[in-house]
């Protein structure tokens, strides 16, 4: 029986393989398909092998993390006048796939790139505005950059009320048989329904195993942090729906039972544990886990990571297509003010927090919204002794983020 590989070679294989087949089917005239980290891809899933799917955010974090996201933002700005203050994640991809030469960058720069997974070009572009309306704009903004190719953008509504109604389903779920009549057409195939309830049962079987490990920092002490956490998300966006996903996260599950039982903590020792509000800052990923880790401390929990631990009802297809369009139209960013505030109580409660650290995220403006009235809420709460630590930062670009803020208010508030 051959030996199991460790869990950070699997997901680079995963990971790798992802970009493979996105590069395979289109030397072999199949379709790629650019999809938003917050979309119903099982629907996408469905359609192989005549289409692909992939995920420019994901290769966008390759970019960041190897040090290119300032380097290919720079070409989006100055070749399609994009907005520098704008999302990051959008202006290193469109600087990546702008940047057809890239002998002219620096070496340092060409060595790094050597790490970042080839990026197939899209021929048919599929987005979510539930977590943003910019993800609707830069897929848009591609679609005209590749002569007009397929383009559709699923409203999840556009409010901030709170409200899933009847009516607010059914108009998202129109949308999703739009998805399906525009992947019909591109591939001149019929959805098999069967496949599509078969994609969803092995995404929702993932999403479940993906939920107990996210869980499991609720553990004193804890076997993760967020940063493992932030490491081990890519499956559960990226390869959703397939098997290599479901295998994945059954063996983290598995080697995380055994720390919990071996009393094994991710932070040694526990003395503090906290939350992170938002997106990870790629960039200096490693460098936080290690500060916070050499000053005992645990962030347990995000609500970012969250996103997805929704399960899909895959009894039937009507069924299967109505809880996505009830679960895409309900997320975090669509909450009220009130419903952040008790999502936060609640996970304050269930991780036995003592702060959380609040990513202003200048990339991400509707996930960073009202985050000072939900602290002082927190402290309301929770009395004064709770840590509500606001920052300013990004998830690519280094320069926008508030080191001295950041490491003032952790080593005034921890010992």
């Amino acid at each position: 029986m051959p030996e199991k590989i460790s869990i950070s070679s699997l997901q680079k294989q995963i990971m790798t393989d992802h970009y493979l087949r996105a590069l395979d089917a289109k030397s072999s005239g199949k379709l790629v398909v650019y999809v938003t980290a917050i979309f119903p891809v099982e629907i996408v899933r469905a359609f192989e092998p005549h289409i692909v799917a992939v995920y420019p955010e994901n290769h966008a974090v390759n970019l960041i993390v190897n040090g290119l996201a300032e380097v290919f933002s720079e070409v989006a700005i100055t070749r399609k006048s994009l907005d520098r203050l704008g999302c990051s994640y959008e202006l290193a991809n469109t600087g990546y796939l702008l940047a057809k030469d890239f002998s002219a960058m620096k070496t340092d720069d060409i060595a790094a790139l050597k790490s970042v997974p080839v990026l197939a070009r899209p021929d048919i572009l599929l987005a979510c505005n539930n977590q943003c309306d910019v993800v609707a704009e830069w897929f848009q903004n591609l679609s005209r950059m590749y002569g007009d190719i397929p383009f559709k953008i699923i409203n999840a509504g556009n409010r901030y009320d709170g409200i899933v109604n009847k009516e607010r389903i059914e108009y998202v779920r129109e949308q999703l048989l739009d998805v399906i009549n525009l992947l019909e057409k591109e591939t001149q195939t019929k959805l098999d329904r069967d496949k599509l309830l078969d994609t969803a049962h092995k995404s929702a079987a993932a999403v479940k195993l993906w939920r107990q490990y996210l869980e499991s920092g609720r553990n004193i002490p804890s076997p993760m942090t967020v940063f493992d956490g932030f490491y081990h998300m890519a499956p559960i966006v990226a390869e959703r729906g397939r098997q290599t996903a479901l295998d994945y996260y059954r063996q983290l599950t598995e080697e995380t039972k055994l720390k919990i039982d071996s009393s094994i903590s991710s932070v040694q020792p526990e003395k503090h544990r906290i939350l992170w509000d938002n997106l990870a800052t790629w960039f200096n990923f490693g460098e936080l886990k290690k500060y916070l880790a050499q000053r005992c401390i645990a962030v347990v929990g995000s609500n970012y990571l969250d996103t997805w631990k929704r399960e899909l009802d895959t009894s039937s297809f009507d069924n299967l297509l109505t809880s996505m369009a009830e679960e895409y139209c309900a997320i975090y960013v669509t909450m009220t003010i009130g419903q952040r505030i008790e999502s936060w109580k609640k996970m304050v409660r269930d991780y036995s927090a003592k702060g959380v650290l609040f990513h202003n995220n200048r990339s991400c403006h509707t996930f960073s919204r009202v985050q000072g009235q939900i602290a002082e809420a927190l402290i309301q709460e929770f009395g004064s002794d709770f840590k509500p630590i606001l920052f300013d930062g990004d998830m690519g670009l280094k320069e926008r983020f508030q080191r001295h803020r950041f490491e003032t208010a952790i080593e005034t508030f921890f010992d």
